[in-house]
């Protein structure tokens, strides 16, 4: 029994690997449940499903299957109103009546359609442009300006393929 006794050489406690092991894990897991918090409390309107009265919707604004024909309108970077540091990267497919317009739209007039959604889409706030639907409103005025703007053609949709706010 006495060589027993001698063997422990009176070392108590926990050891310093498992110290840090405990430490490190303690660390991961605060850090999985803060980012689990702030993806349920904080994520942004357009993931959360929206309770809503049902309403007539309007078929001339609402995006429907295209009739016509969709001319591509590139990425566009816009710096929204009251922001330098932030952008928004925005692609439109704007449907035409027939390839005719679309071709003219494509040649002609790409620059000036361009340079009004840029101008349309930078007069919003970042805080407007992250609202429910704000999509539906700038697919309305788009639509109703580049009308203005374009002598001869008729828009008959605006379709976004990318709409990304950074």
């Amino acid at each position: 029994m006495a060589d027993v006794e001698t063997k422990s050489n009176g070392k108590k406690g926990i050891s310093l690997p498992v110290v840090v092991a405990l430490v490190i894990g303690a660390i991961v897991l605060q850090v999985g449940l803060l980012l689990i918090a702030f993806r349920l409390f904080l994520s942004s309107p357009q993931d959360s499903p929206e309770v809503s009265k049902p309403h007539k919707e309007d078929t001339s604004t609402n995006p429907t299957v295209p009739r016509g024909v969709i001319v591509p309108v590139e990425d566009l970077v816009v710096n929204p109103r009251g922001s330098s540091s932030r952008y928004v990267l925005v692609a439109l497919g704007l449907e035409v009546e027939n390839p005719k317009q679309g071709e003219q739209l494509r040649q002609e007039l790409m620059i000036p359609v361009r340079d009004r959604v840029m101008s349309i889409v930078s007069s919003y706030s970042i805080e407007e442009l992250q609202s429910a639907g704000i999509r539906d409103t700038l697919r309305v005025r788009i639509r109703k300006e580049l009308e203005q703007t374009l002598p001869g053609i008729r828009l008959q949709n605006v379709y976004f393929s990318k709409f990304v706010i950074q």
